[in-house]
């Protein structure tokens, strides 16, 4: 498998901290948020065969992860979207296709800016276990209240999808959508239908509530605490969670 790094956003609610700093690039406990993946890589590395590791990032912060490649303890592949500003960035379902650039192959997909304790050993085997069909990665916020701020899963006894909500104003569960994919090489044509007949290209969470209704799509309920790097009180909250 290929693995895909989504660090191309800008992270306004997060100014002016991420006017001078990418959002992954932000430290937490003085190291930055998207080490946190990179050692679960480095993990992945000693069970699954990894053929390749890419970063998305924009053009303002561009030379900044070219630094930030060079302290880390795999190689990465650090690819330039071209953006320069929040206005013309490409969102996150265009930079997924950006980043894949045609490359054949199953690809683990992690947003740049979630944070979590799940090692993705299981996630990834459950994955391997439901090919040819796409797998997301889920948690348990345990509030419906505060799943109605976040892309909300209904999960069948077989762990499909059955329901995907945008931020519902009643939630159908407490399971929310974390930016964690893999999706199989079978699957990546959806990928070109989507770009060429949505308009939604910002948020994946469109993304996957389409796809589930174009073909089955599992949720694995990642293990351990996580959290979504939004807003400068989840930047605090990080630090307590994550000591």
């Amino acid at each position: 498998m290929r693995i895909l790094i989504l660090a191309a956003g800008y992270g306004t609610r997060l100014y002016p901290l991420t006017q001078t700093t990418a959002k992954s690039l932000i430290p937490v406990n003085k190291k930055p948020i998207i080490n946190f993946l990179t050692d679960k890589i480095i993990r992945l590395e000693n069970n699954f065969e990894i053929e390749q590791t890419k970063v998305v990032v924009n053009n303002k912060f561009y030379e900044d992860f070219l630094e930030w490649e060079k302290g880390i303890e795999i190689k990465a592949d650090i690819l330039n979207d071209g953006s320069n500003t929040n206005e013309d960035r490409l969102g996150a379902i265009k930079d997924i296709n950006f980043g894949i650039g045609g490359k054949k192959g199953d690809w683990l997909i992690l947003g740049g800016d979630n944070i979590f304790d799940d090692d993705l050993q299981d996630f990834v085997k459950f994955a391997l276990a439901k090919k040819p069909f796409p797998v997301i990665g889920l948690y348990d916020i345990g509030d419906i209240k505060d799943a109605s701020k976040f892309g909300v899963v209904k999960l069948n006894p077989d762990k499909q999808i059955v329901e995907f909500q945008e931020k519902p104003a009643n939630p159908a569960s407490t399971l929310i959508a974390s930016c964690v994919y893999y999706f199989p090489e079978e699957s990546m044509s959806f990928l070109d239908e989507y770009l060429r007949s949505q308009s939604h290209v910002d948020q994946a969470g469109h993304y996957i509530s389409w796809l589930a209704h174009q073909t089955k799509v599992f949720g694995y309920t990642l293990k351990g605490n996580w959290l979504d790097i939004g807003h400068h009180e989840s930047l605090k909250t990080a630090e307590k969670m994550f000591r």
